[in-house]
């Protein structure tokens, strides 16, 4: 599963201009706040969010999407494998070498 993975990714950058968000097309209840709080996700998430979804292309579930500072679509992946989150992890860091200071 992909959700503690990422959620471990996050807290690697967490002292970087770097924000995690989960967008889900689930109504927000109990159980899914719980399959959060179970995959150690501590960022914001977001539910039943499918204009963000039309937004970004999202056609799939799961999406992995990197966007950058002003809002534009770096990077997509659909679906997830063990060793997805390198990846992941290479293309924020390559981002992060365009993005000037905050």
């Amino acid at each position: 599963m992909e959700l503690p993975r990422l959620a471990e990714l996050s807290a690697t950058f967490e002292d970087m201009p770097v924000r995690f968000i989960s967008i889900t097309s689930s109504e927000e209840s109990d159980a899914a706040r719980q399959v959060l709080t179970d995959s150690g996700v501590t960022y914001e998430t977001f539910f039943m969010c499918g204009d963000t979804f039309d937004a970004y292309g999202v056609r799939g579930i799961p999406t992995t999407a990197i966007i950058d500072h002003q809002g534009r679509l770096m990077y997509r992946h659909v679906g997830f494998s063990e060793g997805d989150e390198a990846d992941f992890q290479a293309e924020i860091e390559l981002l992060l070498t365009w993005v000037p200071e905050a």
